[in-house]
């Protein structure tokens, strides 16, 4: 077993830019720099007040060999005074021409904006107003005060612990805020490194995290201020005491942070540092395959961001009917390419249920409920049981989960609560089926590899 300091050591090795990467990086942020302000200088419109570049390259933090990373993030500064639409309109006039070479595209957060990948970096123009701190009228206001703090409060040592910490949540499936990851953002993981020094003291304050809605402050701020945030964990944003960056971090992701932190703790290794795509042990699969059901289907072209959205609404809507059916979802994800393909994977505790369901009545002491329960089930058997309750049975209306799933996707039930776009695409058709029917496509066991904790990095999970 390695020592936790020739563990670290390696890592940052790994993580840290090469030289020949580095000045690539430098020629395509000098590129694009160079295209917005043409764009600008041809629009000719004095709403544009400037722009700057930000992001985690900006910051120095961006991870070596990251599908995901660097990016290079440019923010396009607007007057506040104007309406929505004129703002959208010309943060998205400035992008597509700028980038107009590159293929570019629309992706959507709070606001549209437009990306393209020069040389496989993927580049962002975002558009905020020209606020003083404090004085959003956009979430996107706040990313250039985010760059300048932590080009501030960030030295050398600090910046490669976070691409530690980075490659770290990345390797285990729970680095970044979109939908598709609900996970630790690259602000997030700035913060957790400014706050506790090193990314050792982080994974030692997570490993020991025994309680709900803890609280992360760059500042000495009153705990008793914060009791309104709902979520798992509270972190501050030390530009904007007010907002609370732990709401985009999903319970699960969290969950296994911990457990995962603690394994690395007790066997620190390099695997913690590796992403090993579909690294679930395929026995795993076999012994849950007969309780799989998947909806497989194809899904129009829309903005990522709001594709999964839309999803995981349906999901858990699909998810909550299974419940109330009896079926019993014991653990549900969903999949997309973003482009064409999408499914629903869900874990049923059970295929098919009896034709009868048990239901508790009230305890024969409260007379007037006890009566009323007799009265409307007359037809039927009931009984007392032990606790004094009174027992009957009701006739299912679902037996077949499969069956069940169908009638939903099939628009037979309309208040099944999925999204009207996805109800959509499913209209268009949609391949429903067991996971003993057929063998599973790649993309369906590595969503399941990805919220499935089998995947080595916890120790008790190891194979000694």
């Amino acid at each position: 077993m390695k020592e936790y300091q020739q563990v670290i050591a390696e890592a940052i090795q790994s993580c840290k830019p090469t030289i020949s990467k580095t000045k690539e990086l430098e020629k395509v942020s000098e590129l694009v720099m160079n295209l917005i302000d043409k764009s600008i200088t041809s629009l000719a419109d004095n709403r544009i007040i400037d722009f700057s570049i930000g992001g985690s390259y900006a910051k120095g933090t961006w991870v070596a060999d990251d599908m995901n990373e660097p990016d290079l993030d440019i923010f396009v500064k607007f007057d506040a005074i104007g309406e929505q639409k004129e703002f959208e309109d010309l943060g998205i006039k400035v992008g597509l021409l700028a980038l107009s070479e590159y293929d570019p595209y629309l992706r959507y957060s709070e606001h549209p904006y437009v990306e393209a990948k020069i040389k496989d970096i993927r580049i962002n123009v975002v558009p905020c107003y020209n606020v003083n701190e404090g004085n959003w009228k956009s979430a996107a206001d706040r990313s250039p005060f985010h760059t300048t703090f932590m080009k501030e409060h960030l030295n050398d040592y600090l910046r490669d612990q976070v691409r530690l910490l980075k490659r770290f949540l990345k390797s285990s499936g729970i680095y970044g805020s979109q939908l598709s990851v609900s996970g630790f953002s690259g602000y997030v993981t700035e913060i957790l490194i400014l706050k506790y020094g090193s990314f050792m003291n982080v994974i030692k304050y997570i490993a020991t995290l025994d309680h709900d809605g803890d609280l992360v402050a760059l500042h000495d701020l009153e705990s008793h201020l914060f009791r309104h945030f709902d979520s798992k964990i509270i972190v501050i944003d030390p530009i904007d005491t007010k907002r609370n960056l732990g709401i985009a971090i999903s319970p699960e992701s969290i969950g296994k942070f911990i457990l995962i932190a603690r394994s690395f703790l007790e066997d620190p290794s390099l695997d913690y540092f590796r992403t090993n795509e579909n690294s679930i042990d395929l026995e795993i699969i076999e012994r849950i395959r007969s309780n799989l059901l998947i909806v497989e289907f194809a899904v129009g072209q829309r903005s990522p961001d709001i594709l999964w959205g839309q999803l995981k609404k349906s999901l858990n809507a699909l998810s909550t009917q299974l419940e109330k059916a009896g079926f019993n979802t014991l653990l549900n994800t969903c999949i997309t390419d973003e482009k064409k393909y999408a499914a629903f994977v869900f874990l049923i505790e059970f295929m098919k249920l009896p034709p009868f369901a048990l239901r508790k009545g009230p305890e024969v002491f409260r007379k007037v409920d006890t009566n009323a329960f007799i009265s409307k089930n007359n037809l039927v058997p009931y009984w007392i049981n032990k606790n004094m309750k009174v027992l009957t049975i009701s006739k299912r209306k679902n037996l077949d989960a499969q069956q069940f799933v169908s009638e939903i996707l099939s628009g037979d039930r309309t208040d099944a609560g999925l999204n009207k776009e996805i109800m959509k695409d499913l209209r268009g058709g949609f391949d429903i089926y067991c996971g003993t029917d057929r063998e599973l496509n790649a993309s369906v066991i590595s969503a399941l590899s990805k919220v499935i904790l089998n995947d080595g990095k916890i120790v008790s999970s190891k194979k000694k």
